[in-house]
């Protein structure tokens, strides 16, 4: 900041002189100002930048040689606070005084201000008063007096002067505290032989040395005495010590001294213990009244103690309660005492304590009481129901709080009502058990479907029943509708449409919301032959329908269903309505014939669809010639007739004819039109018409052959003639008459006429309606409840099915019967008896009769009789009870319906022959209670579970505990156990596992001593067949097989050379088994075998093949070739004795081949037989043995390199699944011969047969 003034002269002479002072002194030039003039009567101070130290009086000094004159003015620079004395961090002693030092310079002398953070930490600041013990000076210093620790923290010192933004400080004042105690002494007061627990809080900083002493002089420590027990909690304000001296003794009474110190001072603290000695125990508690409420005490004091007692302390608690409750007898003391307000059936414990001036006595000996029992007045909690099906609801409850069941619940009354029948009381049921465990459950059967139900339920013991709870409710399922919709009408509309109304089933058996109604309708169609599958449906929610395109003049089979949201309900019964009548098709067919030289006959067929009853025909004539119609006529022909002679015609004359059919409603549609001219030559032809006729067995039934030109008639059936005896007679007119038709009668009729001029005949078909062909009924499940069946029908007899009959019986049952619809195929019986044989058979029913019953089917719904449980899972003993845990019960499948229960004591010959019975038809719970039992005694508990499938009966031993709830003791074990069951002995089950595990091990043993004889006998003998053929030696070669002989031409290879890596061969079929299985004769398979070498090491071993070789004898075997390798004939001849045992592998090829192949002559295997194989473990050939190879092969050659022989899979289907009746399995092997010369070795070589494998093995190799 800068500034400057100006100094003028008004008025005076010339020459004036201006200088200035500042306080009275000249201005040095090194002071910062400076001085200019503007004239000689003017002048200006200026100062650039302005310090403190230019405060000061400017004096400006005008002169003259007439006067000197001066003006002074005064400059003041404000100055901002600076630290003169800056406050400093600081630490001080608890209880002494310290100066907290501030002092600031400033321009003006700026104002000291302290403040005192609020918390630990430095955020918030309150402005520290003068008040007691602390003083605040004019320079600023801070006085503390006495300092305690709410004095310590952080103190900010401020100074401000107005100028700029002042000064502040924060510092922190610590108080250091010496230990300290803030009581100096206390007594503790202890009983005799109880622990005495010391207590000193130490405050001050830490660490701080506490050490306990007695009498001021004795260090007490655990090192020296094993009574005294020290443990020091640190705490925010320091240490807090405890000492602890067990069992506390008379000479324990002292000065106990709590020292303790830290790095600023030593405190201690004065702990009196006084040991006081309490009354003795009263004695004699006993009971004298007891009632559910309330018991009766009474006690005598001990005689030394009666005159010191101020008061006695009754406490009792009940024994699943570990609180005590209390109370005083006193004013004055009493020797007896009535505890009220108890629980009923509860054990409770009672102890009394004495107190005197010195204290409590212990607690006399505990004195158990249980109350008696009342009514529970609480009823069972968490009630709840939820519907299992649309007439079951499952009812689950736990029972009531302990404090509210006053004794032991022995079972519930379930009751239950229709919820709007508020009238109405309850249905009950009993339900026992207590309850506990989740046992508290019921299924309420046979209810109403989908009706809401009220339910409640109460307790009851051995007193009587307690309060209802309140009520839960709960609705069944829905189901389908019980009964079909009432009042159902059916009317015709038109002649294709139906008018069908009803009314909804009765309210209490729609059994839910109905979604809608389900029109079933089909034609009733007597002379169709196939079965309608399925008849045709409509679904609607109104209560009226119209059915349309139906066929004409028709009858209807029409039935309603109400169906909800789980399924239709029931059909009601067919209801019959025939649509109305209408205008019929025109005739199937017509024909013209001549029968003279003046007269047509003309017949026809009726209409196929008559839609109606015809009352008439209109035959339509006309008379042509050429392009001109000459006449026309119409006649009325009687509906009965189907055929008119048009007589008095003209000879030679063309006549056209058709015709129509009429109902009540109209004429309908005209036949085709037909022409002929009246002749003088009438040839044979037939009037009537060939159709198809159905009839039922043993009905007559006529074939008209009417004809004109008098004409011979024959008749054939099937195209054989009929003149042989036959069921019927040939009338006069020709017409051909069957009685007493049956199904052979079935055919074509031919009746053939012939007059020389002409041969004509027309073919009937005739269908005989027989009764239904016996159904295949099957089972398709069971359950324990229910057999769900299927069938299938054989023949419907040429005669639409028209209903089925079921019949079922149980064993040594009544036979029931259950009608089912035409349409079923299947059917489920349900309620059925669990784990009972049920005998079922069909019968199908169509218009002519039943069919002979279905095979009788003997089904068994699953479930057994019960088993045996566990003992441990079903009993569970107790001191004068037991728990059985039925639910353990296994059932087998089938629910238990009941238990007989009874039991008898085993320690007392006296009552071991008396059986106390528990029940003998008590309901299956998941627990039941036998009580009254003795303690630490050995029960026989025999329990008989029934259920449909038949009853199981079981014997169990237990032993109840002692009165103390411990387990019996081991001589009570012992003096019993010749009663126990032997099968629940464990020394008797562990002896019979020994044994028989010792008798297992001996026939294993045995079994193979004997294998190991016949092996080696085996061996001896295949030797001695070796060494007939050692003597003849060749190459190694692969061979090639044949099922059949070989040829003329078929070549042996000799080597090796002239066998391909991949060996190829053809199996042809036998002719009986390409018939049976390959009708299309392509049965040949080729079969690729890769020849693998086991490569030769030391020590390795292989079975001996002479029992395998003994079952040679099927000409499908695969050769195992002998591997040539190169020997010295030192070797040769050394180890051409090691070569005797292996000669059965040697031999001819020729030989071997000739010999397999003559077998082959004399059997006949099929080539789907299979034969499982196995490859080497290396696909790799072995490389020539090294010299010391060759020496050591002859010393394990005959135990460590004998062939493997293994069997191929001959499949000829491969890659196709086997048909069982094509798959014939056996396994064979064949004894291989081959020649080796002496020096070779036999090495380990299989075939197994390659399907399209893609490797190659060189020639090379191979060699």
């Amino acid at each position: 900041m800068r500034t400057r003034t100006i100094c003028g002269i008004s008025q005076g002479d010339l020459p004036l002189r201006l200088t200035w002072l500042k306080d009275n002194e000249n201005l040095m030039p090194s002071s910062g100002v400076n001085i200019s003039y503007l004239d000689q009567y003017t002048s200006i101070l200026s100062i650039t930048s302005l310090m403190q130290a230019h405060t000061g009086n400017y004096t400006c000094v005008a002169s003259n040689q007439a006067d000197e004159v001066k003006y002074t003015a005064t400059l003041l620079v404000k100055v901002p606070p600076k630290w003169k004395i800056e406050p400093m961090d600081i630490s001080v002693e608890r209880n002494k005084h310290v100066m907290l030092h501030c002092q600031a310079d400033g321009v003006p002398p700026p104002t000291i201000v302290w403040k005192k953070a609020l918390g630990s930490k430095s955020s918030e600041y309150e402005e520290v008063q003068e008040k007691l013990y602390t003083k605040i000076f004019s320079n600023g210093s801070l006085l503390l007096q006495h300092v305690k620790e709410d004095r310590e923290g952080f103190y900010m010192c401020q100074a401000n002067n107005g100028i700029g933004n002042g000064l502040g400080k924060v510092i922190q004042l610590k108080v250091n505290s010496p230990p300290y105690f803030l009581a100096p002494s206390k007594i503790v007061n202890v009983k005799k032989g109880d622990t005495a627990v010391l207590h000193c809080e130490v405050n001050g900083d830490k660490p701080i040395n506490v050490i306990w002493l007695l009498r001021g002089k004795y260090e007490l420590n655990p090192s020296s005495n094993y009574r005294v027990a020290i443990k020091q909690d640190t705490t925010p304000e320091g240490i807090l010590a405890e000492i602890q001296i067990s069992n506390v003794e008379s000479n324990d009474n002292g000065q106990y001294f709590c020292q303790a110190s830290n790095l600023y001072g030593r405190d201690q603290q004065l702990v009196q213990l006084l040991v006081q000695e309490p009354p003795q125990s009263p004695a004699s508690l006993e009971a004298t009244i007891v009632s559910s409420r309330s018991v009766s005490l009474r006690w005598q004091p001990r005689d030394n103690d009666a005159t010191e007692i101020t008061k006695y302390i009754v406490e009792y608690c009940c024994d699943n309660d570990q609180q005590w409750k209390y109370l005083e007898i006193s004013d004055p003391p009493q020797y007896n005492a009535i505890i009220e307000n108890l629980k009923p059936a509860t054990k409770y414990s009672f102890r009394v304590i004495a107190e005197g001036p010195t204290g409590r006595s212990m607690p006399s000996s505990e004195l158990k009481v249980k109350t008696e029992p009342q009514r529970p007045n609480a009823p069972p909690i968490n009630l709840s129901a939820r519907p299992l099906s649309s007439t079951e609801i499952a009812v689950n409850w736990s029972p009531p709080l302990h404090e509210f069941r006053n004794g032991e619940i022995q079972g519930y009354n379930i009751g239950y009502k229709i919820a709007s029948l508020q009238s109405v009381s309850y249905n009950f049921t009993s339900v026992s058990g207590d309850g506990e465990d989740g046992t508290g459950e019921i299924v309420l059967t046979g209810l109403q479907k989908y009706t809401r139900y009220s339910i409640v339920a109460q307790a009851f013991n051995q007193i009587g029943v307690g309060p209802l709870s309140e009520p839960v409710s709960t609705q069944t399922m829905e189901d389908v509708p019980s009964m079909s919709p009432d009042d159902i009408r059916c009317a015709p509309l038109t002649s294709t449409s139906l008018q069908v109304s009803w009314q909804p089933p009765p309210e209490s058996h729609k059994n839910g919301i109905l979604q809608g109604y389900k029109i079933n309708y089909e034609p009733i169609d007597e002379f169709s032959l196939m079965d309608i599958e399925e008849p045709d449906a409509k679904k609607t929610t109104a209560l009226t329908t119209v059915l349309t395109s139906l066929r004409k003049f028709t009858n209807y089979s029409v039935q309603v269903l109400a169906y909800t949201r789980m399924g239709d309900g029931v059909l009601s019964q067919p209801k019959y309505c025939h649509t109305e009548e209408d205008v019929p098709e025109a005739p199937n067919d017509i024909k013209i014939v001549v029968s003279s030289s003046t007269s047509l006959y003309v017949s026809w067929l009726p209409p196929i669809f008559t839609n109606g009853i015809i009352i008439k025909y209109n035959l339509y004539t006309r008379q042509v010639n050429g392009r001109d119609e000459l006449h026309n006529e119409k006649k009325t022909i009687n509906a009965q007739q189907t055929y008119y002679e048009a007589t008095n015609l003209m000879p030679h004359v063309e006549y056209q004819f058709w015709v129509s059919a009429s109902t009540r409603v109209g004429e309908g549609k005209s036949s085709k039109v037909v022409s002929l001219s009246t002749s003088n030559r009438v040839p044979a032809k037939i009037i009537s018409f060939g159709i198809s006729i159905v009839k039922p067995w043993k009905s007559t039934v006529q074939f008209p052959c009417m004809a004109a030109g008098q004409p011979r008639r024959e008749w054939f059936k099937n195209d054989i003639s009929m003149n042989a005896f036959f069921n019927g007679q040939i009338l006069e007119n020709g017409e051909l008459s069957l009685y007493n038709i049956q199904s052979s009668d079935s055919g074509n009729y031919t009746c053939q006429v012939d007059n020389g001029l002409g041969i004509d005949k027309i073919i009937y078909h005739l269908i005989v309606q027989l009764p239904p062909g016996q159904p295949m009924l099957y089972v398709t499940s069971a359950t324990s409840t229910s057999i769900l069946m299927h069938w299938k029908n054989t023949g419907n007899g040429n005669a639409k099915i028209t209903s089925y009959t079921l019949n079922y019986k149980k064993f040594n049952g009544n036979l029931e019967e259950i009608s089912l619809s035409k349409h079923a195929n299947s059917y489920e019986l349900k309620n059925l008896v669990c784990g009972s044989t049920y005998n079922i058979y069909l019968t199908a029913h169509n218009k002519i009769g039943s069919s002979p019953p279905s095979t009788t089917l003997h089904v068994r719904t699953q479930g057994q009789a019960p088993g045996i449980p566990l003992p441990l899972q079903l009993i569970t003993p107790n001191s004068t009870s037991i728990v059985l845990h039925l639910q353990s019960w296994p059932h087998n499948g089938c629910n238990i319906q009941y238990f007989i229960v009874q039991y008898r004591p085993l320690s007392d010959d006296r009552d071991r022959d008396r059986w106390t019975l528990v029940s003998n038809a008590l309901k299956p719970h998941r627990r039941f209670i036998i009580s009254n039992l003795k303690p630490s005694t050995v029960y026989q508990l025999k329990v008989e579970a029934h259920n449909s499938a038949g009853s199981t009966s079981a014997d169990f031993s237990f032993a109840t505990l002692t009165i103390n709830g411990d387990a019996p003791s081991i001589e009570l074990d012992n003096r019993n156990s010749k009663n126990r069951l032997f099968y629940y002995d464990v020394r008797f089950i562990t002896s019979v596992i020994i044994i028989t595990t010792i008798l297992i091990c001996s026939i294993a043993l045995m079994i193979i001593c004997l294998k190991c004889r016949q092996r080696r006998i085996q061996k001896k003998k295949t030797s001695i067949e070796s060494s007939k053929t050692s003597e003849i030696k060749r190459d190694r070669f692969y061979g090639t097989i044949h099922k059949t002989p070989m040829q003329i031409n078929d070549k042996i290879p000799e080597s090796s050379e002239d066998i391909s890596p991949y060996a190829t061969f053809q199996l042809a079929e036998s002719n009986t088994m390409m018939q049976g299985h390959h009708p299309s004769g392509a049965n040949t398979l080729l079969h690729s075998f890769m020849y693998h070498e086991r490569a030769m090491t030391e020590g390795c071993a292989s079975p001996n093949p002479t029992a395998m070789m003994r079952k040679l004898q099927s000409p499908y075997y695969n050769i195992n070739p002998q591997g040539k390798q190169r020997f010295s004939k030192k070797n040769h001849e050394s180890e051409e004795s090691d070569s005797d045992d292996l000669d059965q592998l040697t031999s001819s090829r020729t030989e071997s081949s000739n010999q397999m192949e003559a077998k082959a002559k004399h059997e006949s295997i099929p080539s789907n037989v299979i034969y499982h194989g196995q490859s080497s473990t290396s696909s790799d050939l072995s490389p020539p043995m090294s010299d010391q190879h060759q020496k050591s092969l002859s010393r394990c050659v005959k135990s460590r390199y004998h062939q493997h022989f293994h069997n191929l899979n001959l499949n000829t289907t491969p890659r196709h699944k086997n048909d069982a009746n094509s798959t014939l399995t056996t396994s064979r092997t064949i004894n291989l011969q081959e020649d080796a010369i002496a020096n070779d070795r036999i090495l380990s070589s299989q075939f197994r047969p390659i399907h399209n494998t893609s490797s190659r093995i060189s020639k090379a190799n191979l060699n």
